[in-house]
């Protein structure tokens, strides 16, 4: 069977079987929901839980815990339907890799909402990059939101990729056992996404090579293939002539 048949048929296959268990970005009227608002209210209050008690009473402080929270769960939302966000990373990233969709990988959620969060300066929090596992084929790329002056640690994670733009966030216990750890790329977002910027949603990084690197993997993906083909055809063919040879070395004896 050639190998883009296979590929198709294989690409289906995965399609059908994440169909049943996908799920579809939040409506445009989600942050109206009950559980929604709960939701903002209790994130606004776990970043407060950050500060010390005589900074988390400060009127400038609920407001901007506030801000913060909105925008992480609004925001998630909207992303996820703007980039038509499905559910299950690997699915997601098969249908980006095989352009198929435009965008959806992890660490492009991360820094939309990265973007989001940076639209309005803050003096008592502080917006970071983080990733998981770095390095290796299941590293993911999430924000994280910590008292000014803090980093990763002790901070909450958000996960606007995960569950197709509902929000997850993830404390300090949540994370135990994992391998996070401040993402090398923020400075380098930083300075495209500085503090009360006005960015609109449709204003990305593109990281150098990232155009030239989507094509390739597919390409590779086929190579592999017909390597793998012509590794069986060859072994095959050498069989098929060991017997040849050694059923002429019989009738010859």
């Amino acid at each position: 069977m050639p190998t883009m048949q296979t590929f198709r048929l294989l690409l289906a296959a995965a399609l059908l079987c994440g169909w049943s268990s996908c799920c579809t970005p939040p409506a445009e009227d989600y942050i109206q929901r009950p559980y929604v608002q709960q939701q903002m209210s209790g994130l606004a209050n776990a970043f407060l839980g950050l500060l010390p008690p005589e900074k988390a009473a400060l009127p400038a402080a609920r407001a901007e815990a506030k801000w913060l929270a909105d925008t992480a769960v609004v925001q998630s939302a909207a992303i996820a339907r703007n980039n038509r966000i499905v559910l299950f990373g690997w699915l997601n990233n098969i249908l980006v890799n095989s352009n198929l969709r435009d965008r959806g990988l992890c660490w492009q959620v991360q820094q939309d909402l990265y973007r989001d969060m940076r639209r309005r300066p803050v003096k008592f929090f502080r917006v970071g990059l983080t990733i998981r596992d770095h390095g290796t084929g299941r590293e993911h790329s999430c924000v994280y939101v910590n008292a000014a002056g803090g980093g990763l640690q002790g901070s909450i994670v958000l996960d606007a990729w995960k569950n197709c733009g509902h929000l997850v966030v993830l404390t300090q216990k949540d994370r135990e056992g994992g391998k996070w750890e401040e993402d090398w790329r923020e400075p380098f977002v930083s300075k495209a996404f500085p503090e009360g910027h006005s960015y609109g949603m449709d204003h990305h990084l593109v990281w150098p090579g990232w155009a030239r690197k989507r094509p390739l993997l597919i390409q590779r993906m086929f190579q592999s293939g017909q390597q793998e083909e012509a590794k069986a055809s060859g072994s095959a063919a050498a069989h098929k002539e060991a017997g040849a040879s050694g059923g002429g070395a019989s009738k010859a004896a």
